[in-house]
């Protein structure tokens, strides 16, 4: 797990072995363990390389790599765990091997295969290989996105590459600047911009997930799709029980080849089901080992961030956990001071719009960097394809509906109204009873008016038609700016209905891509690796082969998951229905120590002058939140977008 950068003078300037230096420090914290460089006197490219040692924690673990009579030479961010496997294959094909790494054995698998090799690997990478003999540039990235990979092609002139966007800041010769256009709709909606492989930077994209891209020197790049979840689906046993079979065989291994490591291991655990399954699960996985070559030796501690006195505060469903597994819990309670005093810098290293400060993440990553380690096992992407998010249940209930099957509508209805707490239960039942609204829901108006009282209704009557100008309305959209497609390469989706399509959406493009970023960013500046099982690839093309009722029903989301980790985990975070997300407790932060902060951005200069937003009016809108004490977890979400653009672009 590393930081990667690169620079290819396509105008045969001699590269500057200077500025390589800078553009690949600028993100230094995400390897700080070592550097190297790799020039090509001939082509004037550079490769360059901040290194996290995690496998193969020796001299010839270094990069950038070169391979086959230095003809390939890489620089590589990520992990393939199933680089054993993979070793041994090309060893029986006569491939030999100086090095104990993953690294080496992603450019034997390049030499073998050409760009197939990709689909052999199981792990995360944004990686670059230099082909010496054909002057070839070859990039990928991962399957779903877990590693990043950001670029900028000015045609005849250059072609440079790098971790993050925060990289190009220091690249001499290019001047980085906002694209007004894209800083509104990734404001808006801050997973629309990384969905499509697009920044908040003119002339800054991203790779995308699931592509490589072949960079030659006269041609214009091109990225090609190299994987897609649908077009790989599998045949799926027709019993539930044997799906949940054959679900919890494919975690078991996700879980184990995950565990390879020369270095220690830790899990952050919240004490949800997703983080407290992947806790478990390598209790039971690692008991149950054998052999155990290049397995982590220490891996059973849990580190337990808590925001006390709040409902973020879910210390005792992991102190249930770690009673069970008999691990030891590290609990890292939030620096309310320390998060507000960091505020302002933590936006600016973050070099993006976030929707909440980034500090009670990175908080977390730093307790498990003091305590000696590296590596993290996270439960991340759970949520995203299993029903995870109350949102999705609703859109359930809503496709339920319109389809006219009442009874799954009134068993998602019910899974709904289990997930909140009883002080949000009103809402709740609001929420449910404005998809009554919904054109087209004949079939669902009866069912609806059966289940919720009909004060309920009146209320959504009025107060939809009462409802003023909200707050989001003050950024400034460019009408007719479209976002046209990176990648030509068009998925077939034949195999899914509307709702199945609109999960896989949010889960290759959406909602997941934000959380992938913000998570690679919080733990590598803290200089720890982590790493997701529920992201194994088989795991995911198991669970969208899968139908509905696998994953939302009997009364639960996650279905499959829950009834894979029976016996494994303690049965009340199992059963647990309630759903407590991993954010911060913004209303509480807006209203007390973060208010003179928030006050002080939005009066300032550069806030009330910017084009992406109309300041006076956000000001207007944020001093009658504070006085009537009116704020929503949303208005503050807004508000905060709006302060990191302005710390960004100034």
């Amino acid at each position: 797990m590393c930081g990667i950068a690169g620079i290819w003078n396509l105008n045969a300037e001699p590269i500057q072995t200077d500025l390589l230096d800078r553009f690949r420090d600028a993100i230094s914290h995400r390897g700080p363990d070592g550097y190297g460089n790799y020039v090509d006197d001939e082509q004037q490219l550079g490769l360059a390389h901040r290194r996290l040692s995690i496998i193969d924690l020796s001299e010839n673990g270094k990069q950038p790599m070169c391979y086959a009579d230095g003809r390939y030479w890489i620089t590589y961010n990520g992990e393939i765990f199933n680089f054993i496997e993979l070793k041994a294959e090309l060893e029986s094909k006569g491939y030999t091997f100086r090095t104990d790494s993953d690294t080496e054995v992603v450019l034997a698998a390049y030499t073998c295969w050409g760009a197939k090799c990709l689909l052999k690997f199981n792990g995360m990478w944004g990686m670059a290989i230099w082909d010496r003999q054909e002057k070839t540039l070859f990039l990928a990235r991962d399957r779903f996105g877990i590693k990043p990979l950001y670029y900028i092609h000015l045609p005849g002139k250059r072609f440079a590459f790098a971790s993050e966007t925060i990289a190009f800041k220091h690249l001499d010769g290019y001047k980085r600047c906002m694209d007004q256009a894209n800083l509104s709709r990734s404001i808006l909606d801050a997973n629309s911009l990384i969905g499509a492989g697009y920044t908040i930077f003119q002339n800054i994209f991203q790779l995308l997930p699931s592509h490589y891209m072949e960079v030659r020197k006269d041609q214009l790049p091109v990225q090609k799709r190299w994987w897609s979840t649908a077009e790989h689906l599998v045949k799926v046993p027709a019993s539930f029980n044997l799906q949940v079979e054959e679900f919890s065989g494919l975690l078991e291994d996700a879980c184990r080849i995950r565990m390879r490591s020369d270095v220690p291991i830790a899990t952050a655990l919240s004490g949800g089901l997703d983080s407290s399954s992947v806790n478990c699960m390598i209790h039971y996985v690692m008991g149950r080992q054998t052999i155990k070559t290049r397995l982590a030796e220490d891996w059973k501690r849990s580190f337990i961030s808590y925001v006390e006195g709040t409902d973020q505060d879910e210390r005792r469903f992991a102190q249930e956990v770690v009673s069970y597994t008999g691990s030891k819990a590290i609990y890292v309670p939030c620096d309310y001071a320390k998060i507000i005093a960091g505020a302002e810098e933590s936006a600016r290293k973050f070099d993006d719009i976030s929707n909440m400060p980034m500090g009670l993440i990175s908080d977390l990553y730093g307790a498990i960097k003091q305590a000696g380690i590296k590596v993290s096992l996270d439960g991340h992407g759970v949520d995203e394809m299993l029903f995870g998010y109350p949102y999705m249940v609703k859109d359930a209930y809503r496709w339920a509906l319109k389809e006219g099957n009442t009874d799954l509508g009134k068993n998602i209805s019910e899974t709904y109204l289990g997930m909140v707490a009883p002080e949000y239960k009103a809402q709740a039942e609001k929420d449910l009873a404005e998809i009554l609204n919904t054109p087209g829901l004949s079939a669902g108006r009866q069912l609806l008016k059966s289940l919720l009282p009909n004060y309920l209704l009146d209320k959504i009557r009025r107060s939809n038609k009462n409802r003023n100008v909200r707050m989001k309305d003050c950024i400034r959209m460019m009408h007719g700016h479209v976002l046209l497609p990176l990648s030509k390469e068009k998925e077939c989706f034949s195999n899914f209905n509307p709702l199945e399509l609109s999960v896989y959406q949010g889960f290759h493009k959406g909602i997941l891509q934000g959380i992938l970023r913000n998570f690679d960013r919080a733990s590598m500046q803290n200089q720890i690796e982590v790493r997701m099982p529920f992201l194994d690839w088989r795991l995911v093309r198991f669970v969208f082969s899968l139908p509905l009722e696998s994953k939302l029903g009997g009364g639960y989301t996650k279905r499959i998951l829950r009834d894979s980790m029976a016996g494994k985990m303690p049965e009340g975070i199992r059963a647990r229905k309630l759903k407590t997300g991993f954010s911060a407790p913004m209303k509480d932060w807006f209203n007390s120590g973060m208010k003179q902060f928030v006050l002080d951005k939005i009066h300032s200069k550069s806030f009330l002058e910017a084009q992406a937003w109309d300041g006076q009016e956000i000001v207007r809108w944020s001093e009658a939140h504070y006085r009537n004490n009116s704020w929503t977890w949303e208005d503050c979400s807004l508000v905060w977008s709006c302060i990191c653009a302005d710390i960004i672009s100034n």
